[in-house]
């Protein structure tokens, strides 16, 4: 097995630098060992490699805590800017473990490819010469482009295993924190009105993306929405990411997953369609019919349709198609439809995603400690879902003395009623 850190006074200061993972982990079905370092959240990394992956990598939050959407990443080893080479050298990269796990040989030619010895993994995702090369471009994308790693066979992971994929970054797995109840964080700022917003994020979202103030302040309504983040054409996509969007939040809070196609629908996405009562026939574009949720305003849905809804990124003033002006407190400058740190309401029973797991959180794990703050030290930082403290102190005086008695009584939500999650 080839060793991803070279020799080098680089390679020793990240390992002095990294403190929370080591810099590499063995993998036996990868061709180099997993440069540890890249999967890392950003919040987890030191001030030192913050400033690398930043100044000479071109990272922001957004781009490092998710795979394959930083302009760096779109570049193979030799066309790295000297400056970029020097960054990633220090991070321990060598021109053979960028290329695999950070550009997966996307700027390679094909004939590169098969000089390179992966052209034949690429062929067992389904991709030819025609598709790599777009020379017809009724040839489009292999089917596995549109396939998460669980619906991958054994021989499809293990030749994507040689191009340096595995789940987390294929699946294109969301570093960022989120303390919603939301799969994902919450894009705060695209519930501000048209004209709350700054001159500068009014002209991104004009000039990038074609919005105006009637499609912003009307969520849905916009043609751009109507595409997914990596169907977006670059422009608008830049434009996506410079508001703050990146892959997931645009997919699910923008698009609502509504322009994949069935067979991308997996695991917990297809327990929420097909909870909302929605079929292979139905989800065509072609089709006429739609399930009877989608006639029902927010109020008559059921619990279970509700987090199946919640699942796709919609909330109540969503879902009724209600203008963001109408939930907006112009006083506060915050939205009055939700917060990005929940507490998740009582009537979303997130329970159906239980044996399929929620928005990469393990299966089996759903359940009502999920969402429900532990009023002892807990390391998630949720808000109580149904917790009441109560705390009643009585100062009692005797002639000339003073005692204070205080009960704390911490009544929680029993977890077999409600919300789970």
């Amino acid at each position: 097995m080839k060793s991803l850190i070279p020799i080098s006074a680089a390679a020793a200061i990240v390992a002095s630098l990294t403190t929370t993972a080591t810099l590499v982990v063995a993998a036996q079905d990868l061709p180099y060992p997993k440069p540890t370092v890249r999967f890392t959240p950003y919040y987890e990394l030191d001030t030192t490699i913050r400033n690398i992956v930043e100044e000479k990598l071109g990272y922001i939050e957004a781009t490092w805590n998710n795979f394959g959407i930083a302009p760096v990443e779109e570049k193979r080893w030799n066309s790295l800017t000297a400056n970029e080479r020097d960054g990633a050298n220090m991070l321990g990269f060598a021109e053979g473990t960028w290329d695999c796990f950070i550009n997966h040989y996307d700027d390679y030619s094909w004939e590169e490819l098969v000089e390179k010895g992966v052209a034949e993994n690429y062929e067992g995702l389904g991709w030819t010469r025609d598709h790599w090369e777009q020379s017809n471009a009724v040839v489009g994308v292999p089917y596995t482009e549109a396939r998460w790693w669980g619906q991958l066979t054994d021989t499809e992971k293990s030749v994507a295993n040689g191009l340096c994929f595995f789940e987390d970054n294929w699946d294109k797995k969301d570093m960022n924190p989120n303390p919603s109840f939301f799969p994902y964080p919450i894009p705060d700022f695209r519930y501000r009105p048209w004209n709350e917003l700054n001159p500068v994020t009014q002209q991104v979202a004009r000039g990038r993306m074609d919005y105006n103030l009637e499609m912003w302040n009307n969520l849905g309504t916009s043609l751009v929405e109507k595409n997914s983040f990596f169907n977006l054409d670059p422009d608008q996509r830049a434009g996506a990411m410079e508001l703050g969007f990146y892959t997931h939040t645009w997919d699910c809070f923008m698009n609502h997953y509504l322009s994949y196609y069935w067979s991308s629908i997996h695991e917990d996405l297809k327990v929420a369609v097909e909870t909302l009562g929605w079929n292979e026939d139905m989800w065509s574009d072609e089709a006429e019919a739609t399930p009877p949720s989608e006639s029902k305003p927010w109020s008559d849905l059921t619990p279970e349709e509700k987090a199946a809804a919640t699942r796709l990124c919609y909330f109540e003033e969503i879902w009724n198609e209600r203008p963001i002006t109408d939930w907006y407190d112009y006083d506060t400058g915050k939205n009055t439809a939700v917060t990005v740190d929940g507490p998740l309401p009582n009537d979303i029973d997130l329970a159906i995603f239980r044996n399929t797991g929620y928005a990469e959180k393990e299966r089996g794990s759903v359940g009502s400690s999920v969402y429900t703050a532990d009023l002892g030290p807990s390391s998630h930082p949720l808000h109580p879902l149904l917790a009441l403290g109560v705390a009643v102190g009585a100062f009692v005086v005797f002639y000339g003395a003073m005692w204070l008695a205080v009960t704390e009584i911490h009544v929680r939500q029993d977890e077999t009623s409600g919300i789970l999650c």
